[in-house]
């Protein structure tokens, strides 16, 4: 898909209103985040194929969140709002891997397979993006899923148990989270890279 081109252009604008609205209606976007989930979640579209991997992250970042967020109101006092993103929580997570798209397009041009024999500098940016994207989601789930665990975590500077909620406090169960976290992205990427030709 050309990046900016008509097609693209219309696809952007329509899944970052639809993504944008939706968010807004199930309550896990304000309006200062919906506005900020659409300028990043078009941009990633218009891009390529590939922005649709943000979009995956957050279905499944906002699934996350919601799930059991009664429970995890009584074990961490800052959960409370907490299922609501704002406009500076989703550009903490999304800007990095917009500007390595950005920066793929004026540089490289379209998509490209990863590589880095063929087209060192698009897979880079690929990479990046997959990386951002991969590290994001692994914090999130590690976080909104982690604090659910039985066992109470182990402060990462200390080795000691801490409360859940506690940053830096790790646990398996959020460290098994993290990683099938980070697996998803890549294996989104992939399948992306599958639909659109280039794998």
């Amino acid at each position: 898909m050309e990046p900016f081109g008509q097609r693209s252009i219309a696809l952007g604008f329509v899944i970052a209103t639809l993504m944008s609205l939706r968010g807004v209606k199930r309550k896990s976007l304000s309006k200062d985040g919906a506005i900020a989930a659409w300028t990043v979640g078009f941009l990633s579209v218009v891009c390529g194929l590939r922005g649709f991997v943000l979009l995956f992250f957050y279905l499944i970042g906002s699934k996350a969140t919601k799930y059991k967020i009664e429970i995890k109101k009584t074990l961490d006092a800052s959960e409370e709002g907490g299922a609501v993103r704002g406009a500076s929580q989703v550009f903490c997570s999304s800007a990095l891997s917009v500007v390595c798209n950005l920066l793929h397009v004026c540089y490289c041009g379209e998509e490209q397979p990863i590589d880095f024999k063929v087209a060192p500098l698009a897979s880079l940016f690929a990479s990046a993006v997959l990386a951002h994207h991969a590290t994001v989601l692994a914090d999130t789930l590690a976080s909104e899923l982690g604090i659910l665990s039985e066992t109470d975590p182990i402060l990462i500077t200390t080795f000691r148990r801490v409360p859940p909620g506690t940053n830096g406090g790790i646990s398996l169960w959020g460290t098994i989270c993290s990683g099938i976290g980070g697996f998803l992205m890549g294996l989104l990427t992939v399948l992306m890279d599958i639909f659109s030709g280039l794998s």
